[in-house]
């Protein structure tokens, strides 16, 4: 080689190894500050429990994920049953999304214990996993995401406590026996009713289901018609529940507290029929949970337990600017 073409040569490579440094800088600045086009996708399965048209909190839950995954640079995938007792189905879900080998595993387990051997098989694949909304019988997961549900229970008790009486008989409609969010629901509000917890006379599980809740409120009313106070521990529960006490025109004449806030508990509340409602904050919920995974899957610590929040709402207090916006959080405001 000649000596003026070693010199070319020995040019261009110079500029060819300046050119591949400056873009290493790039990626790496890219990924390392999560902006820009070279930071690396992050993709993420989101498993809630179910999803159809009665029960908008899972909806609500998906709504907060793609808003997260929106802000960064996440492929979000979803796959999710129709009910919340769909747990073979939700089970095979999660296998599939283990073949989809993902970076990581947004999962609202549909029961305490079925569901646990293929959390697991997520964390021995060595795919990040979140967990939301109910915990299994052993802990699982980098990361927690949920409601307080001790202290949304408890919520619901305190506030119906100062009115009750002697007289008082109370039933309880729930979703799902067994999973963690009506255990310990019910855990704080026997805790809250205190000396009127020996009240209660009959307990109903309707498996997150709206019109088998309100049959099975119907029935609970028929038996036991000295009942004057009711509290469903969630959408599906409640609502169902307080169709039933409208239709049998019972509405003002039992008290009842409600949990979660779809269109037709709002109305429920401002009609009377529920005295108070616990709402949950689901699009926080999931907004934190893609949140959280997207952080574990880039390496990164996270909390092993994130709260997403919950508030006690009364007929008096549904129209508060900060209410409103817990309810409604897509309407547009005046400011906007």
């Amino acid at each position: 080689m000649h000596e003026r073409d070693h010199h070319k040569y020995i040019l261009v490579l110079i500029v060819v190894i300046t050119i591949l440094a400056a873009l290493s800088v790039f990626f790496y600045s890219s990924g390392e500050s999560g902006e820009g086009s070279g930071e690396l996708v992050v993709r993420i399965v989101l498993i809630p429990k179910g999803l159809n048209d009665s029960n908008t909190f899972w909806s609500d839950v998906i709504e907060g994920a793609q808003m997260a995954a929106s802000e960064r640079n996440v492929e979000l995938t979803v796959l999710a049953p129709s009910y919340e007792t769909e747990t073979d189905l939700q089970n095979s879900m999660i296998e599939e999304a283990i073949e989809l080998r993902p970076d990581a595993v947004v999962l609202a387990p549909s029961d305490y214990v079925k569901t646990l051997p293929y959390a697991k098989k997520v964390e021995e694949m060595g795919i990040k996993l979140v967990i939301l909304d109910s915990l299994m019988e052993e802990d699982v997961g980098c990361c927690v995401v949920s409601t307080d549900n001790l202290k949304a229970g408890y919520r619901m008790g305190e506030y119906m406590k100062p009115y009750l009486k002697e007289d008082s008989v109370i039933g309880i409609m729930e979703h799902i026996k067994g999973v963690s969010t009506a255990v310990e629901r019910e855990r704080g509000l026997v805790e809250a009713l205190g000396e009127y917890a020996d009240h209660i006379v009959d307990i109903r599980y309707c498996d997150s289901n709206n019109d088998k809740s309100y049959e099975m409120t119907k029935a609970m009313l028929t038996e036991n018609p000295d009942i004057n106070v009711i509290f469903g521990l969630n959408e599906d529960s409640a609502s169902g529940a307080a169709r039933a006490v409208r239709d049998m025109g019972l509405g003002g004449e039992i008290d009842m507290v409600g949990f979660d806030s779809s269109l037709e508990e709002i109305q429920f509340l401002e009609s009377g029929v529920f005295d108070a409602i616990v709402v949950q904050r689901p699009l926080n919920m999931g907004y934190l949970g893609v949140s959280m995974a997207y952080e574990a899957a880039r390496s990164k610590e996270v909390p092993k337990m994130v709260e997403s929040g919950s508030v006690l709402i009364t007929k008096e207090t549904i129209y508060t600017e900060e209410n409103q916006k817990l309810l409604f959080p897509f309407r547009e405001t005046d400011e906007e």
